[in-house]
């Protein structure tokens, strides 16, 4: 029977397969915050910098502090509805925001 790691591990907000080493650890709570280890989700590394290239601590914090109130922020929507079609090998650059929020 294959293992988590051969069959995939689905980031936690695109929902697509990766191994463990694709993935990386998002602090839901940031650790600026006073967010510990339990605070933690695994996202692939695409996701994870287009989080922090929208959002400041401050705002996931206060606005998005599970990765359910995240899927449903309305500055990613777009971004979650393209992600997934893309294969987990594909890694783009993601655009440089203006202002944070």
């Amino acid at each position: 029977m294959p293992t988590r790691d051969e069959t995939g591990i689905p980031c936690g907000l695109c929902g697509r397969a990766f191994t463990r080493a694709g993935l990386t650890k998002h602090h839901c709570l940031p650790k600026s915050r006073g967010g510990t280890p339990d605070d933690v989700e695994l996202i692939c590394s695409q996701c994870h910098g287009m989080v922090h290239a929208t959002f400041t601590n401050r705002t996931l914090e206060a606005l998005y502090p599970t990765l359910a109130e995240l899927r449903r922020a309305p500055e990613l929507e777009a971004f979650i509805r393209w992600v997934r079609k893309q294969p987990p090998s594909k890694r783009t650059r993601n655009a440089p925001r203006n202002r944070k929020l």
